[in-house]
């Protein structure tokens, strides 16, 4: 299943957790730019583009040889999911290999809903931080104007400092520090939930590898009893022989003692 580009970034996370989602969705970001069409795949002339915009240095002919390579569904487009098996090397045929078609949907569920999580969480550290940088900037710019202030209007801005200066921000800070701990928290739970979630589908097996195994243990099973059954034919056949040399042993001996 390939479905839109959205699914395809999930299936690729899912079967390659290891590639990291940030990589991936900064990977979107940039195969979308190349999407001239707005389709959700590339052509050869928007797939060329993104290869030499990567520092992919082949003649056109060396270019359209490898893009026909990372077509693998041979439809003369690259989807995101066969770009993203090219650029982070990793094997297109294996994205087949998952569990059957129910459990897949629920894991990958799970999985998209774990990553959005993370993704929110994410992006919570990332506008506090921007908040509070403009925060800073914005007292910043203000202390820049006070200080040229002058008269009473300079003095007023003085004194509004000395008191602020005297007020007690532990409270504040401890804030802040508790938030910035709990945004964090809650992105260490997102991703530990995604990854299980990954990790729960992955492990998932369908009824085909189920019927697989069972073959394979039957061959197993049916070659070792073979196996036995060869050794307990050698080791009685090799016992008849030793007795029936025992015999003729045996009668050679009284033959002999007999003598002309």
């Amino acid at each position: 299943m390939e479905g839109n580009i959205n699914e395809q970034k999930e299936l690729f996370l899912w079967k390659y957790p290891d590639v990291g989602r940030k990589t991936v969705t900064e990977e979107l970001k940039e195969y979308k730019k190349h999407d001239l069409r707005s389709c959700g795949e590339l052509d050869e002339h928007e797939t060329m583009m993104f290869l030499e915009h990567r520092g992919t240095t082949k003649t056109a002919t060396e270019l359209r040889e490898l893009i026909a390579d990372i077509d693998k569904d041979h439809n003369h487009t690259v989807n995101f999911l066969e770009w993203c098996c090219f650029w982070f090397q990793k094997n297109y045929d294996d994205l087949n290999d998952f569990a059957d078609e129910e459990a897949r949907e629920r894991a990958m569920a799970e999985a998209r809903a774990a990553g959005l999580a993370a993704e929110l969480a994410e992006a919570a550290i990332e506008e506090a931080k921007r908040a509070e940088e403009a925060a800073a900037e914005a007292r910043a710019a203000e202390l820049e104007r006070e200080s040229k202030l002058t008269g009473v209007a300079g003095a007023a801005a003085f004194f509004k400092r000395q008191a602020e200066a005297t007020q007690d921000t532990t409270m504040t800070n401890a804030e802040r520090i508790t938030a910035e701990a709990a945004r964090r928290r809650a992105l260490r739970e997102a991703k530990k939930a995604q990854a299980d979630a990954i990790l729960a589908a992955a492990t998932q097996k369908s009824a085909a590898d189920v019927q697989k195994e069972v073959i394979l243990n039957a061959q197993k099973s049916a070659a070792a009893e073979a196996a036995a059954e060869a050794a307990r034919i050698a080791a009685e056949k090799a016992e008849r022989a030793a007795k029936k040399k025992a015999i003729n042993d045996a009668f050679a001996a009284k033959m002999a003692g007999k003598g002309p």
